[in-house]
């Protein structure tokens, strides 16, 4: 009856309508899910933890939604620490998709932090175990357990994962123990990885440099580089890989020895040993240096390095001779024959002009032979074959003779010269330097300052500090009198120094001291006295001028200075331990952030008997 009483096509359409109910429905279900999903986000961004834990509650009730959530969620059940919640949920996240790696990794952290080890580390080795052939799964895994600092668990995956495959994971290994902190096991990584890929030394070199940061650190590469090159002697990459090392710890003769073997296997002629012995040199390492530089000399004199090693071979025996105090004359008179005998042979040409300029500066400054000195320079600045840079440092060098001589404008000629011609080079600025301190020596100080102003903004480093120095001795003591008479006292010392007149200018520190008693300068002439007392080889006296700086103007620039030499002179030279210690203790507690700190830390260890290699 009722049948009868619809329409035919009325009857058609309610099954459709029904339908179309029911993905009404489910569409609004979806937008209200999604409300919610946002929702929870959003109190989760603003910190309310309680408010966004109740709707990640529900939500987990939905499979589907577990991946969009997990993380969030399990974050907040994390911080309010309910471990049994965080358990229950992870086992249905496992559930919701067996595959995913972060729900297993997860569980094991949970039960890690219920402090149930045993079960965490089984469940841990069976899902590595179900995935142990496929490499990328591995990866992902430990890359997300090197996130959670699960460093254990990392080093199982790249382990199960060297087993079941044919990859390696050095590079992979040496990061997870580095951020794990075990470095002894980053270095073998590195190491291992060298024995198959020598390519790859200087990444290793690299990365070693930027991660072992402190010396304790890196000194644990030296047993391990010692064994590899013990067991592995048909490999130069570990002969290679200690000579790095020992020059980044400055060990130049230990460099030396491992590059000497290098240097036969490889046929490098002497090359590689002569850059260790100039690293060495520039090091002020001298004592090795000329170790290095002899050996070269006796052992390649048909090779092209003989003649270098040579001339740096006395060259370093003149640091030597001018850094020991008092200088010895039959010393400079040996070196001036060595260079004397290296232009004979060779003739003056640009590899000998610098032994030209060595031998007239020692004859000019320590054999007081500067007519000589003059001669031979003019002979280097009037010959075609040397390059411009060194006649321009010849004329340098000639001005300073001439300053020696007493003759400041005839220098000043010459530095105006070179200024002149090397406008924007170092050179060209070493020169305005040289002339603006000549003016400081003569008592015209305003123009010595209107120059070095200019200087300070120099692009050398040390022309640029140097020209600071000086401006701020001038600018601090110029006006502290009505007269500039003290500052103009001090300038002739200082030349009187320049000259080498070394008793002439303490007797006029002494008498300066006593005529402007409690002046500005009195630490600057207290530091300059011990610096020529050390020079004449005095050095029980030198300690007395240090320590009066300590005593009276402990708070002065010269302070740090005076307390770190004192501990050197103590222990190199006058050989009393228990002095050195005391000011090298005093140093790092009273002088700290000093530029001697690092090594006030060394000697001080060494002193006490520390196990601490010397550099």
């Amino acid at each position: 009856m009722l049948k009868t009483l619809i329409p035919q096509k009325i009857r058609k359409a309610i099954p459709l309508i029904g339908v179309g109910l029911f993905f009404i429905q489910i569409g609004f279900a979806q937008n209200k899910t999604e409300e919610k999903l946002d929702l929870a986000q959003e109190y989760y961004k603003t910190e309310e933890y309680d408010k966004a834990l109740d709707l990640y509650r529900d939500l987990s009730k939905q499979k589907n939604l577990i991946n969009q959530i997990h993380e969030n969620y399990l974050s907040i059940l994390l911080k309010k620490e309910l471990y049994k919640e965080a358990d229950k949920y992870l086992k249905k996240a496992v559930k919701s998709d067996e595959s995913n790696a972060v729900y297993h990794v997860d569980y094991s952290r949970i039960k890690l932090l219920e402090k149930d080890t045993v079960t965490a580390d089984k469940y841990f080795d069976t899902f590595i175990k179900e995935i142990a052939v496929n490499t990328t799964k591995l990866r992902y895994t430990a890359l997300y357990c090197l996130d959670l600092n699960l460093f254990k668990y990392t080093e199982s995956c790249y382990r199960i994962g060297e087993k079941n495959s044919n990859e390696l994971f050095y590079y992979e290994l040496a990061d997870l123990y580095y951020k794990w902190g075990k470095y002894d096991k980053m270095i073998d990584e590195y190491l291992q990885l060298l024995t198959l890929k020598p390519d790859q030394l200087e990444y290793v070199q690299v990365a070693l440099q930027d991660r072992l940061t402190t010396e304790e650190d890196f000194e644990l590469l030296e047993p391990q580089l010692l064994t590899k090159v013990q067991k592995n002697a048909d490999m130069t990459v570990f002969n290679e890989m200690i000579v790095w090392y020992y020059l980044q710890q400055k060990k130049f003769y230990g460099a030396f020895i491992q590059a000497r073997a290098l240097d036969k296997r490889l046929r490098l002629e002497g090359y590689k040993i002569l850059e260790i012995g100039r690293l060495a040199k520039n090091n002020q390492d001298y004592k090795n240096a000329q170790k290095i530089f002899q050996y070269l000399v006796d052992r390649y004199k048909e090779y092209a390095v003989y003649p270098v090693a040579r001339k740096f071979l006395i060259e370093t025996k003149e640091a030597i001779v001018k850094n020991t105090y008092p200088i010895d004359r039959t010393e400079i008179e040996s070196l001036v024959k060595d260079y004397q005998q290296i232009v004979k042979e060779m003739g003056l040409n640009a590899q000998t002009a610098d032994a030209m300029r060595n031998m007239a500066l020692l004859q000019a400054f320590y054999l007081n032979q500067r007519d000589s000195a003059i001669v031979e320079l003019k002979e280097l600045i009037n010959n075609r074959n040397i390059p411009k840079s060194l006649i321009s440092q010849a004329k340098l060098d000639l001005g300073d003779i001439y300053l020696l001589k007493d003759e400041p404008w005839e220098a000043s000629l010459l530095y105006s010269q070179v200024a002149k011609s090397n406008r924007e080079l170092k050179i060209g600025h070493e020169a305005k330097l040289k002339n603006a301190k000549l003016y400081y020596y003569t008592g015209d100080f305003k123009l010595a300052q209107s120059q070095l102003d200019v200087l300070k903004l120099a692009t050398s480093r040390t022309i640029s500090n140097d020209a600071m120095e000086l401006s701020m001795l001038i600018g601090d003591n110029l006006n502290l009198d009505t007269t500039s008479l003290a500052m103009e006292a001090y300038a002739a010392v200082d030349l009187l120094i320049f000259q080498g007149q070394y008793d002439k200018a303490l007797d006029s520190y002494e008498q300066m001291l006593v005529k402007i008693k409690g002046h500005r300068l009195t630490d600057e002439i207290l530091w300059q006295k011990a610096q020529l007392l050390i020079k004449l080889g005095k050095y029980e006296e030198a300690t007395e001028p240090l320590k009066e700086i300590l005593e009276f103007h402990r708070y002065d620039i010269w302070a740090d200075d005076a307390n770190y030499l004192l501990g050197t002179i103590y222990q190199d030279q006058l050989k009393d331990k228990e002095q050195a210690m005391n000011y090298f203790k005093d140093h790092l507690i009273n002088y700290k952030g000093s530029v001697y700190e690092v090594d006030a830390r060394k000697r001080f260890r060494r002193l006490r008997g520390d196990n601490v290699n010397k550099s």
